[in-house]
């Protein structure tokens, strides 16, 4: 059986936990908060698979829902639960969603101020939003990068990250997260922008992918695993930073992963990035990744 295949039958316990989400997610929108968390179990625990080939499937199939409405849902949800100590919470969808560009802390420290500072103690969006850029600015007039995507100047990949992935694929078929069309950093056949939305095409061959680096980075995670596991993508190499306390990091936990020493400098940068990186291989050439790779970080696969 492939490693990656996950049984298609379910067991006594998740048959009967699947119909009791899935009368959460019917009852609708009345809090997007159930709905969310609803959907997180279902993703997570892969409570789909049974009828469906993906959790993108089954959102289109059974709710009639696409991937990013699912995961503005998750999004909120998770921001939510996120701030659930403190005396207010985020009543609309529109009042999270803003502060799941954060990191967890800084959601925290946002939604802190978005009370303390809410006009005449009201709550908008548009005043959650107003916080949040504060929170996303270095401090030089710039928006910090890192909780964007690696289309930033600052944050291209190393040109030695890209020679070994080349090494190791021999080439690069598909970037779906490209800074251009006309001045690409890496070096692939076909290259998708922020303007084509990667995650609405398909990616073909060896993809090499460099993230948005955000709480979004689950929702390209999960559609790399989708691609590759449906034949899309042959092979593949992603970039990410190293989460291990994430749920996105157990789709990968199955594949290879580099654990890079140190700190990378971002587009060979003198500045090193602040948080430790891993390249983590999907393909059926494991002795050519380990040969790329061996040299710059220790190479882990989980013991089954």
């Amino acid at each position: 059986m492939d490693l990656f295949t996950y049984a298609a039958t379910l067991t006594d316990t998740e048959g009967e936990r699947l119909p009791q989400l899935e009368q959460t997610i019917e009852r609708g929108l009345k809090t997007f908060v159930d709905v969310g968390v609803a959907l997180l179990e279902i993703r997570d625990s892969r409570l789909y698979r049974k009828e469906h080939g993906t959790f993108e499937d089954y959102c289109r199939e059974r709710w009639s829902i696409e991937r990013r409405r699912a995961y503005q849902l998750m999004d909120a949800a998770e921001v939510t639960q996120n701030v659930k100590n403190f005396s207010h919470l985020p009543e609309r969808e529109s009042h999270a969603a803003p502060l799941a560009h954060l990191e967890p802390e800084q959601q925290r420290e946002a939604w802190q101020q978005v009370v303390e500072t809410a006009p005449e103690g009201k709550i908008t969006a548009a005043h959650v939003q107003s916080v949040v850029d504060t929170f996303k600015d270095n401090g030089s007039g710039q928006k910090n990068p890192a909780l964007y995507t690696s289309n930033s100047d600052e944050w291209y990949t190393p040109n030695g990250i890209i020679f070994r992935v080349i090494k190791a694929m021999g080439g690069i078929d598909t970037d779906p997260c490209s800074n251009s069309h006309e001045t690409p950093t890496v070096p692939a056949a076909t290259h998708y922008t922020i303007e084509d939305d990667g995650l609405a095409q398909e990616w073909k061959g060896r993809v090499y992918m460099n993230p948005p680096y955000g709480r979004e980075i689950a929702e390209w995670v999960d559609y790399l695993f989708e691609q590759y596991k449906c034949g899309n993508t042959t092979e593949a190499i992603a970039l990410v930073p190293s989460r291990t306390d994430t749920a996105w990091f157990r789709v990968l936990r199955d594949f290879p992963h580099c654990f890079i020493w140190g700190r990378l400098n971002f587009s060979d940068s003198g500045n090193a990035a602040p948080f430790p990186s891993m390249a983590v291989y999907l393909g059926g050439n494991m002795d050519g990744f380990i040969s790329a790779f061996k040299d710059i970080g220790d190479i882990y696969v989980r013991v089954r």
